[in-house]
Protein backbone atom coordinates (compact mmCIF):
# COMPACT_ATOMS: atom_id res chain seq x y z
CA UNK A 1 0.00 0.00 0.00
CA UNK A 2 1.27 3.33 -1.12
CA UNK A 3 1.54 6.00 2.12
CA UNK A 4 3.11 9.48 1.33
CA UNK A 5 3.31 12.60 3.16
CA UNK A 6 1.54 15.92 2.56
CA UNK A 7 3.50 18.61 4.27
CA UNK A 8 4.33 18.08 7.50
CA UNK A 9 1.69 16.64 9.35
CA UNK A 10 -0.20 14.73 6.56
CA UNK A 11 0.09 11.30 4.81
CA UNK A 12 -2.14 10.04 2.47
CA UNK A 13 -3.00 6.39 2.38
CA UNK A 14 -6.00 3.44 1.57
CA UNK A 15 -6.68 3.08 6.30
CA UNK A 16 -9.36 0.69 5.01
CA UNK A 17 -8.26 -1.15 1.61
CA UNK A 18 -11.58 -0.56 -0.09
CA UNK A 19 -9.30 1.66 -3.17
CA UNK A 20 -9.67 5.20 -1.95
CA UNK A 21 -7.22 7.03 -0.81
CA UNK A 22 -7.98 8.56 2.86
CA UNK A 23 -5.85 11.81 4.69
CA UNK A 24 -4.26 10.97 8.06
CA UNK A 25 -3.99 14.93 9.29
CA UNK A 26 -2.71 16.52 11.97
CA UNK A 27 0.41 14.17 12.73
CA UNK A 28 2.41 15.45 15.42
CA UNK A 29 4.62 14.59 18.60
CA UNK A 30 1.15 14.66 20.61
CA UNK A 31 -0.40 11.60 18.43
CA UNK A 32 -3.54 13.53 18.82
CA UNK A 33 -4.38 13.90 14.30
CA UNK A 34 -7.63 12.20 12.76
CA UNK A 35 -8.58 10.56 9.43
CA UNK A 36 -10.50 11.62 7.03
CA UNK A 37 -12.05 8.88 5.14
CA UNK A 38 -12.71 9.05 1.27
CA UNK A 39 -15.36 7.67 -0.79
CA UNK A 40 -16.04 9.52 -3.57
CA UNK A 41 -17.94 12.80 -2.69
CA UNK A 42 -18.08 11.26 0.58
CA UNK A 43 -16.07 12.18 3.32
CA UNK A 44 -16.39 10.75 7.30
CA UNK A 45 -13.85 12.25 9.66
CA UNK A 46 -12.69 10.00 13.09
CA UNK A 47 -10.32 11.64 15.73
CA UNK A 48 -8.03 9.29 17.64
CA UNK A 49 -10.39 10.23 20.84
CA UNK A 50 -13.33 8.37 18.75
CA UNK A 51 -11.15 5.66 18.07
CA UNK A 52 -11.69 4.09 21.66
CA UNK A 53 -14.58 1.07 22.14
CA UNK A 54 -17.40 1.69 24.58
CA UNK A 55 -16.22 0.08 26.96
CA UNK A 56 -12.77 1.92 26.77
CA UNK A 57 -14.88 5.37 27.12
CA UNK A 58 -17.08 3.99 29.56
CA UNK A 59 -13.58 3.05 32.05
CA UNK A 60 -12.23 6.52 31.69
CA UNK A 61 -15.21 8.28 32.54
CA UNK A 62 -15.06 8.74 35.85
CA UNK A 63 -11.10 10.02 35.50
CA UNK A 64 -10.42 13.47 34.99
CA UNK A 65 -7.35 14.28 32.73
CA UNK A 66 -7.42 11.13 30.48
CA UNK A 67 -5.92 12.26 26.90
CA UNK A 68 -5.93 9.22 23.99
CA UNK A 69 -2.76 9.67 21.49
CA UNK A 70 -2.35 7.62 18.46
CA UNK A 71 0.34 7.04 15.52
CA UNK A 72 0.24 5.04 12.17
CA UNK A 73 2.92 2.79 10.98
CA UNK A 74 3.28 -0.51 9.60
CA UNK A 75 4.36 -2.53 12.47
CA UNK A 76 3.73 -5.92 11.10
CA UNK A 77 5.31 -5.17 7.54
CA UNK A 78 2.39 -6.34 5.95
CA UNK A 79 1.74 -3.42 3.95
CA UNK A 80 -1.14 -1.90 5.98
CA UNK A 81 -0.78 0.77 8.16
CA UNK A 82 -1.59 -0.02 11.78
CA UNK A 83 -2.45 1.65 14.48
CA UNK A 84 -0.77 2.01 17.87
CA UNK A 85 -3.57 3.75 20.71
CA UNK A 86 -3.00 5.20 24.37
CA UNK A 87 -5.60 6.34 26.66
CA UNK A 88 -3.47 7.44 29.99
CA UNK A 89 -3.84 9.89 33.23
CA UNK A 90 -2.19 13.11 32.89
CA UNK A 91 0.38 13.74 35.79
CA UNK A 92 -1.33 15.73 39.01
CA UNK A 93 1.61 18.62 39.38
CA UNK A 94 5.07 16.38 39.10
CA UNK A 95 3.54 13.10 40.70
CA UNK A 96 3.13 10.38 37.48
CA UNK A 97 -0.53 8.69 37.93
CA UNK A 98 -0.70 5.49 37.51
CA UNK A 99 -3.04 5.14 34.92
CA UNK A 100 -2.92 3.54 30.84
CA UNK A 101 -6.62 2.27 29.96
CA UNK A 102 -5.93 1.65 26.40
CA UNK A 103 -2.63 0.66 25.23
CA UNK A 104 -2.90 -1.59 22.30
CA UNK A 105 -1.82 -1.94 18.59
CA UNK A 106 -4.78 -2.64 15.92
CA UNK A 107 -3.19 -4.25 12.45
CA UNK A 108 -4.06 -2.64 9.14
CA UNK A 109 -6.51 -2.60 7.10
CA UNK A 110 -8.29 -0.42 10.01
CA UNK A 111 -12.74 -0.30 9.65
CA UNK A 112 -13.98 3.21 9.45
CA UNK A 113 -13.70 3.67 13.21
CA UNK A 114 -10.53 2.47 13.49
CA UNK A 115 -11.41 -0.62 15.00
CA UNK A 116 -9.59 -3.96 13.62
CA UNK A 117 -10.36 -7.53 13.83
CA UNK A 118 -6.48 -8.12 14.43
CA UNK A 119 -5.13 -6.05 17.90
CA UNK A 120 -2.40 -6.89 20.17
CA UNK A 121 -1.46 -5.66 23.48
CA UNK A 122 1.47 -2.89 23.48
CA UNK A 123 3.47 -4.01 26.59
CA UNK A 124 4.74 -0.87 28.64
CA UNK A 125 7.64 -0.69 31.64
CA UNK A 126 4.83 1.26 33.59
CA UNK A 127 1.87 2.83 33.01
CA UNK A 128 2.84 6.81 33.31
CA UNK A 129 0.86 9.27 30.73
CA UNK A 130 2.06 9.60 27.43
CA UNK A 131 3.01 12.60 26.74
CA UNK A 132 3.25 11.37 22.30
CA UNK A 133 4.07 8.64 19.87
CA UNK A 134 5.09 8.47 16.82
CA UNK A 135 7.03 5.86 14.04
CA UNK A 136 10.39 5.51 12.62
CA UNK A 137 11.90 2.70 10.14
CA UNK A 138 15.45 3.10 11.27
CA UNK A 139 16.52 -0.21 10.05
CA UNK A 140 15.24 0.26 6.60
CA UNK A 141 13.47 -3.67 7.19
CA UNK A 142 9.58 -2.55 6.58
CA UNK A 143 8.49 -2.68 10.25
CA UNK A 144 8.06 0.49 11.84
CA UNK A 145 9.65 1.08 15.03
CA UNK A 146 7.03 2.89 18.06
CA UNK A 147 8.67 5.96 19.76
CA UNK A 148 6.84 6.42 22.63
CA UNK A 149 7.55 9.86 24.94
CA UNK A 150 6.43 9.24 28.50
CA UNK A 151 6.32 10.73 31.71
CA UNK A 152 9.27 10.24 33.90
CA UNK A 153 8.09 12.70 36.76
CA UNK A 154 9.30 16.12 37.99
CA UNK A 155 8.44 17.54 34.48
CA UNK A 156 10.71 15.33 32.62
CA UNK A 157 9.94 13.30 29.90
CA UNK A 158 11.74 9.76 28.85
CA UNK A 159 11.69 8.52 24.98
CA UNK A 160 11.07 4.61 24.73
CA UNK A 161 11.27 2.65 21.63
CA UNK A 162 8.80 -0.43 20.79
CA UNK A 163 9.26 -3.03 18.15
CA UNK A 164 6.38 -6.02 17.19
CA UNK A 165 6.66 -9.14 19.41
CA UNK A 166 5.03 -11.73 20.05
CA UNK A 167 1.32 -10.52 18.28
CA UNK A 168 1.90 -6.88 20.10
CA UNK A 169 4.37 -5.00 20.75
CA UNK A 170 7.33 -4.62 23.27
CA UNK A 171 8.40 -1.49 24.44
CA UNK A 172 11.60 -1.19 26.40
CA UNK A 173 12.12 -0.21 29.78
CA UNK A 174 15.52 1.33 28.71
CA UNK A 175 15.38 5.35 28.36
CA UNK A 176 16.65 5.86 24.78
CA UNK A 177 16.56 10.11 25.21
CA UNK A 178 15.19 11.96 28.57
CA UNK A 179 13.77 15.41 28.17
CA UNK A 180 13.07 18.15 30.37
CA UNK A 181 9.31 19.83 29.50
CA UNK A 182 11.14 22.39 27.09
CA UNK A 183 13.04 20.38 25.59
CA UNK A 184 11.00 17.61 24.19
CA UNK A 185 11.12 16.63 20.85
CA UNK A 186 8.75 17.28 17.82
CA UNK A 187 8.16 13.94 16.05
CA UNK A 188 7.51 15.73 12.01
CA UNK A 189 6.61 13.64 8.95
CA UNK A 190 10.23 14.22 8.14
CA UNK A 191 11.06 11.93 10.89
CA UNK A 192 8.19 9.26 9.68
CA UNK A 193 10.46 8.11 6.90
CA UNK A 194 7.39 8.71 4.23
CA UNK A 195 8.41 10.06 0.73
CA UNK A 196 6.21 13.24 -0.33
CA UNK A 197 3.49 12.78 -2.14
CA UNK A 198 3.60 13.34 -5.56
CA UNK A 199 1.77 16.65 -7.61
CA UNK A 200 -1.60 15.70 -8.84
Amino acid sequence: MAVCAIGSTTLRADVDADGHLDEIRGLNREGAGSVVFRRGAHRTTVGMGDARGFWQKLRGAPKEDMATRGTFGDFDGDGYLDLALFYSQRDEGDSVRDSMLVHEVRYGPLARDLSSDRTGTIRMGQSAFVYGVWVTDADHDGRAELQVLQSAGDGMAARHVGRRSGGGISVSNREADSYAGADWPEAELGRLDFRACAAR
